[in-house]
């Protein structure tokens, strides 16, 4: 890992589905230990962005380094939270057993025993994300809040320098998403990692976002939150009844539940 390059460097990027394009001419960069919200409505390419960053999707043109690195081989450095997890909640999983396959896949060690110093770490980021007391809780019994801690938990374990979090509020309650949010901004201070978090309701993160990138297929706008988050740029991806507020020095952003049309 270089240590003189951007966490994150993207320039021109096209990213296509089935010879398609779905997001077109994007760039920016973001420095180690900065937070990106990447911030559009619904369909206008902000999971496809994470998922070309993550080394999952390949269908691409421009230049996109990680690390100084091409996303593939950044690889280890990175961990993902998906916007719904994959998890089959049928098999008895207690919290810290999740958490613990953060380092178990890893590791290769996907059958038997898990092994102790494992097994308290997974104990260790539970007791970071506020669920110390839930460790041998079966992870179906969780609540949505607690559920999702689980797995930014389990992201953890590979001690990443790089966190990508695909909607991690979605689906959650007001306390929830506070909880959540909070979580992400003890990473931030404790842990230092750079994170890219995609979103469509910036409230409750714009306090650790140091940067903004608002898409809607391709780049409208890229900055930090009060340079970006402007009534008129958020009118102009959002429509008209949008609105982007001060109070009291702290932005909010009004825009709905808003889908993108397909054309």
């Amino acid at each position: 890992m270089k240590g003189d390059v951007p966490a994150i460097d993207v320039r021109d990027l096209t990213v296509y589905y089935g010879g398609r394009p779905a997001v077109e001419g994007v760039s920016f960069s973001l420095e180690r230990g900065e937070t990106l919200l990447l911030l559009g409505p619904n369909g206008a390419g902000k999971t496809t962005i994470l998922r070309v960053i993550g080394g999952f999707h390949r269908e691409y043109s421009g230049r996109v380094l990680v690390f100084g690195e091409p996303p593939l081989k950044a690889k280890s450095l990175t961990s993902y939270v998906p916007q719904s997890h994959s998890l089959n909640e049928r098999v008895p999983l207690k919290a810290f057993e999740v958490v613990a396959m953060g380092a178990i896949y890893r590791k290769g060690l996907i059958h038997g025993r898990i092994p102790q110093t494992i097994a308290e770490k997974a104990r260790s980021l539970l007791e970071f994300v506020g669920l110390g007391d839930v460790w041998r809780r079966s992870f179906r019994g969780l609540s949505g809040g607690q559920k999702q801690r689980v797995l930014i938990a389990r992201a953890l374990m590979s001690d990443p320098k790089l966190l990508l979090l695909d909607e991690p509020l979605s689906a959650l309650d007001p306390s929830a998403r506070a909880e959540v949010s909070a979580v992400l901004g003890k990473i931030k201070e404790e842990k230092g990692v750079t994170m890219v978090i995609t979103t469509h309701d910036i409230n409750p993160l714009v306090e650790i976002g140091d940067r903004v990138l608002l898409i809607n297929r391709r780049a409208v706008a890229f900055g930090r939150p009060a340079e970006v988050l402007t009534d008129g740029v958020v009118k102009s991806v959002y429509g008209p009844l949008a609105r982007a507020i001060n109070v009291d020095g702290r932005l909010y952003c009004i825009i709905g539940d808003v889908h993108l049309e397909r054309r």
